[in-house]
């Protein structure tokens, strides 16, 4: 399995599958929509994030989206994971500990001081994210009214 980052062509691709899993990533929030999705995906690519992929025999295994993070809290150069996917074949192999390392490794390399990344309730990811050392700072409350 080889870690890299995207090209063009694959990017592309990649943002068109990270609009179809939002739905699965969002624990069900969020629907599958294209506007929507590119309306959010694309000004991130546009300000300097990208993906690392994980390549298995020439097909994409995984992904995970990074860049930096514009928060106005932020008062140390913050780096942002703001997609991480593996393929259902691929999953409980550790291939997003790889890829969540590999982003880290990056970041760092870029002279990032700390990550942020958002996990929604329920999300199986999030074990993940604490074995990493990611620790809650926030949480989010919704109400929906009628």
């Amino acid at each position: 399995m080889i870690i890299r980052k995207a090209d063009q062509n694959e990017t592309n691709t990649l943002l068109y599958m990270t609009i179809n899993v939002m739905s699965e990533s969002t624990m069900g929030l969020v629907h599958n929509d294209v506007q929507m999705g590119m309306n959010m995906f694309v000004p991130l690519l546009n300000s300097g994030s990208y993906y690392l992929i994980a390549v298995d025999q020439n097909q994409i295994a995984g992904w995970v989206l990074i860049g930096p993070d514009f928060s106005p809290v932020n008062v140390q150069k913050t780096g942002s994971i703001t997609s991480l996917y593996v393929f259902p074949f691929y999953r409980k192999m550790g291939l997003g500990k790889q890829l969540m390392q590999s982003a880290i490794q990056q970041l760092k390399a870029e002279g990032f001081q700390k990550v942020m990344l958002n996990v929604y309730t329920g999300n199986p990811a999030k074990q993940l994210y604490e074995t990493l050392g990611f620790t809650d700072i926030s949480t989010v409350m919704e109400l929906t009214i009628r």
